[in-house]
């Protein structure tokens, strides 16, 4: 068991590093090219490379903001569960079976 969660923590990590180079490359690419103005747009190379960083900057912040809607609304679910399944408990000496002798 243990064996498979640290094969999911390598991964989740792998996954994690990945998306930051991504973004991290994609950001330094299109600040370095931000004065790029080519004739032919359709077949520079530099424009699609551009293209392709916007796109994956803009893909990578919209899972990022699923991502953590996602987490909020099962961490909300979690809490209301947890709530709603425990009982209110009033304790009383007498509910606890207290013997009170003096």
């Amino acid at each position: 068991m243990s064996k498979i969660r640290n094969y999911n923590r390598i991964l989740a990590m792998v996954a994690l590093v990945a998306t930051v180079f991504v973004m991290l490359f994609s950001t330094i690419f299109i600040a370095e090219h931000v004065s790029h103005h080519c004739d032919d747009e359709a077949h520079c190379p530099i424009c699609l490379v551009l293209e392709q960083c916007q796109s994956n900057i803009k893909n990578i912040g919209a899972g990022l903001i699923f991502a953590t809607v996602v987490y909020v609304i099962v961490f909300a679910m979690k809490d209301i569960a947890y709530f709603a399944s425990s009982q209110s408990v009033q304790t009383s000496l007498v509910s606890q079976k207290v013997r009170i002798d003096s």
